[in-house]
């Protein structure tokens, strides 16, 4: 009895499942179709809104991965660029300055060779430089494109330190050009200053002031100092003179060494 009642549930769930089917198949072909899909179209949509979610999530990270992934590749690109520009640009500022230093007219009884900047002292106006250059000798003079910078203080076979004129140990006799003034310019570390200046013949704030030539070390007409303040020291008869470097050797990348030609070097 119960096989039969089996026997006969089984027949109806096979009918049942054969009537689904052919009622979705006229629901395709069928006006009356297009009404039964209208009518279960919103539970379709429930059903289906999962998948539809897990598809857009999907597609989002891939978008996404794509874009970080051509992002960076953009970015690392145009990093690249700006760091060929600014060597570019490095490059033709120290072509621009060699170009110059070769220009420099030969001074008479002294010859001149081109050194590359290699450090300079941590102070934020440096007082010392290390050049490379072979066959330095003490005293030479080290002049960039617009005038004096200081003086080679040692040397080896490959590379010379030098005082620049900032520093307290190098004074400079100077002059003016058509004019009789004899002074000494000094560095104090961050300005330079003047000594033994007549108040009558003391110089204007703009003037520079040039190598006079005077104790043989300096060869004369270099530039030296522009000066920035002049000032009368008590009594009247001598001038507090302040001046600043003409020389930019704090962002100058090559510059020029000059020694005595009767000077014997080993070659």
């Amino acid at each position: 009895m119960i096989s039969g009642r089996y026997s006969r549930f089984k027949n109806a769930y096979i009918w049942w499942v054969a009537i689904f089917f052919i009622i979705v198949l006229v629901s395709f072909k069928y006006p009356v179709g297009q009404q039964f899909q209208l009518a279960i179209a919103p539970l379709l949509h429930v059903v289906q809104a999962p998948v539809r979610w897990y598809q857009s999530f999907s597609l989002w990270f891939e978008d996404s991965s794509e874009l970080q992934a051509r992002y960076n590749i953009l970015h690392l690109s145009h990093d690249k660029q700006q760091a060929l520009a600014q060597q570019t640009e490095a490059l033709r500022v120290e072509n621009k300055q060699l170009r110059t230093l070769l220009n420099i007219k030969q001074l008479q009884s002294y010859h001149w060779r081109v050194a590359r900047v290699i450090s300079r002292g941590p102070e934020s106006k440096s007082r010392s430089l290390m050049l490379e250059i072979d066959q330095a000798q003490g005293d030479d003079v080290i002049v960039s494109r617009e005038g004096l910078v200081g003086l080679v203080d040692e040397s080896s076979t490959t590379y010379a330190v030098v005082r620049t004129i900032l520093d307290a140990s190098v004074t400079v006799p100077v002059t003016m050009f058509e004019s009789d003034l004899a002074a000494l310019v000094r560095g104090d570390g961050e300005h330079l200053r003047v000594d033994f200046v007549p108040m009558r013949k003391a110089p204007k704030i703009d003037d520079v002031l040039v190598t006079s030539g005077a104790g043989g070390v300096f060869p004369a007409g270099l530039p030296v100092a522009k000066v920035t303040q002049v000032k009368a020291i008590d009594g009247g008869v001598f001038a507090e003179v302040l001046a600043s470097p003409v020389a930019s050797w704090q962002r100058d990348a090559w510059l020029a060494i000059v020694a005595k030609s009767n000077v014997v070097r080993e070659e």
